[in-house]
């Protein structure tokens, strides 16, 4: 009677340690579909380009973001304030009177940041 009573605590601990992860699981799966959600399928084109460039991604949800573009030292040389729509997405970046180089572009939400480079011939 006693290794029954024995066995049954021990599979009822067990089945609850199972049950335990299984939650733990659940939520894990949660953060990551979060983390996987957002902005994505970030291009520039044309890449390099002389005068105007289009920054093209698409938003699974309506987002505040911010589009920065640096320069190759850190400084912020061009910054603004965005409101994406749901589906694709196109920024429009003219050249103005930055010179030939490398810079890096940034598109920032409240949880995510995508930077790439962009090239001014």
């Amino acid at each position: 009677m006693v290794k029954k009573l024995l066995c049954l605590i021990f599979l009822l601990t067990l089945s609850n340690a199972v049950f335990a992860q299984d939650d733990q699981d659940a939520r894990d799966l949660e953060i990551l579909e979060g983390a996987l959600m957002g902005i994505h399928d970030v291009v520039a084109s044309p890449n390099p380009f002389s005068v105007t460039t289009r920054i093209r991604f698409y938003s699974d949800e309506e987002y505040e973001m911010d589009f920065i573009v640096k320069d190759l030292l850190g400084n912020t040389i061009y910054s603004k304030k965005l409101t994406t729509k749901k589906g694709h997405n196109t920024i429009p970046f003219f050249r103005d009177d930055l010179e030939s180089g490398i810079y890096l572009y940034s598109l920032k939400t409240k949880t995510k940041v995508i930077s790439k480079r962009i090239v001014i011939k």
